[in-house]
């Protein structure tokens, strides 16, 4: 029973190795292959269930390595309910490769759930590289060259944040992340570690897509298939946020070395990326800077260093997880601008529900997840005494939500495109039994999220409370 906790990385480990096996080598039928999504969707949620029966148990394995308690729990449940909807939602005859695009995003939630996991910096970088690598296959399918640009960008962020782990190790002569934090409860903060946590913040920001860095990754996520774009805006980008969230409880005792960053992060993410929703037309950049605004949220949560807000910051990054990664997936082939999706309320009601939701969501309008995601920071930058972070979040989340409903106008008002003038970027995603459950189960989630907030919220709370706040 003790190795239990481990069943879901190994299933999902394998299923992708074996996709992709099977993909190189011909081992599946043609007729057979119809049903890969399914076979994949529903391993998944057995991993899912898994995870949550047995990473209920707080053990360690490996010396310390790898640590299950309340936070990897909610992490890997999260990443793997998120890989599984993505997979079923997805119109894969929008995609470039079936079996690379079934393997990539399990390898990705494994990212995560390695960083989720980790007991040391080195399982952290290990996890978010991963997570990203994945991000980058997918976008070479379709656009190599944005692909090599996104490999580029990840290699400056990858120095950046080795050299601050590099420092960091090297000021406290431990790699482990609460042997770290013992030594830092005796210390000062000073300039000197300051600085590199500057580089540390910057490699993080540009991973996750943060404003002002999203510029770097976002044209990839926005040339990539719908899965890829998911991949890119999502998953890689909860890698990202679970990797801050980890160090930052390492760095707790000496919070003045990085909340300014963090302040300042969360401030130009969550403005900026509600007035770029709003100045955009086209749904899937949209949706990619509603992304970016909710990022600034949880960050802004980070920022607090109390427990309540870091906390938050793991709850709304649960909602965010969702949205982001399956919303590009429901868009499908949305590469038209805005009549790609006109009327996609009479025609494909289910998708556009879930398109709706997804943005909904991430502008955090109530009552779905994000908006209780969003409260329960704003609760926390209020306990703080942060008014002035608040506000432009405040700020940030109306014009987001304004520039949803002009997405919202466009799919329920406005006429649908006349078959014959679709063309290959507006054409209508195809209508299966797998990608309407997948759509289907989306709403259902994602509103089940905010119906059950307050029990999910006590869940990352215990999280953040494993991680040694208190």
């Amino acid at each position: 029973m003790r190795y239990a906790v481990l069943v879901p990385e190994a299933l999902v480990v394998a299923l992708a190795v074996v996709v992709l096996l099977a993909g190189r080598f011909g081992w599946m039928p043609r007729t057979s292959r119809a049903y890969l999504p399914q076979v994949t969707a529903l391993i998944v949620l057995v991993a899912f269930g898994i995870e949550l029966w047995a990473g209920a148990s707080v053990t360690t394995y490996f010396g310390g390595a790898l640590i299950q308690d309340r936070f990897a729990l909610f992490a890997k449940a999260a990443a793997l309910l998120t890989a599984a909807i993505a997979l079923a939602a997805t119109d894969w005859a929008a995609e470039d490769s079936l079996h690379i695009g079934i393997a990539m995003p399990l390898l990705s939630a494994f990212g995560v759930m390695v960083a989720a996991s980790a007991g040391d910096m080195l399982g952290l970088w290990a996890g978010l590289e991963l997570a990203a690598a994945a991000a980058v296959v997918m976008v070479s399918l379709r656009r190599p060259d944005l692909a090599l640009r996104l490999l580029l960008v990840g290699g400056v962020a990858t120095g950046l944040i080795l050299f601050g782990l590099a420092f960091l190790y090297a000021t406290t002569g431990n790699s482990d992340l609460s042997a770290i934090r013992d030594v830092l409860a005796n210390r000062a903060p000073t300039l000197a570690l300051a600085l590199p946590m500057l580089l540390l913040a910057a490699g993080l920001a540009v991973r996750a897509g943060l404003a002002p860095f999203h510029v770097a990754g976002l044209p990839a996520g926005v040339g990539a298939s719908p899965l890829g774009a998911g991949l890119v805006v999502g998953l890689t980008a909860v890698a990202a946020g679970t990797v801050a969230i980890k160090l930052v409880t390492a760095l707790i005792p000496i919070p003045a070395v990085y909340m300014l960053y963090a302040d300042v992060l969360a401030a130009v993410a969550m403005v900026g990326g509600g007035a770029a929703a709003l100045a955009v037309r086209s749904p899937r950049p949209r949706l990619a800077y509603l992304a970016v605004g909710q990022l600034g949220w949880v960050t802004a949560g980070l920022a607090t260093h109390y427990r309540s807000g870091i906390a938050a910051s793991l709850f709304l990054l649960g909602a965010f997880a969702i949205a982001a990664t399956c919303g590009p997936a429901l868009l499908g082939r949305a590469e038209g601008g805005e009549p790609a999706i006109a009327g996609l309320g009479a025609v494909r009601p289910v998708r556009a529900a879930g398109i709706g939701l997804a943005m909904l969501s991430l502008a955090g309008a109530p009552p779905l997840a994000g908006f209780f995601g969003e409260l329960t920071v704003a609760a926390a930058l209020a306990q703080s005494g942060n008014f002035v972070l608040l506000g432009l979040g405040l700020l940030g989340s109306v014009m987001s939500i304004a520039a949803v409903i002009g997405t919202l106008r466009v799919l329920y008002i406005q006429s649908p495109l006349e078959e014959a003038r679709r063309g290959a970027a507006a054409a209508l995603p195809a209508v299966t039994g797998l990608s309407t459950a997948g759509a289907v189960a989306f709403c259902v989630v994602i509103a089940a999220y905010g119906v059950f907030g307050n029990p999910i919220l006590g869940l990352a709370d215990q999280g953040a409370e494993a991680l040694g706040l208190r």
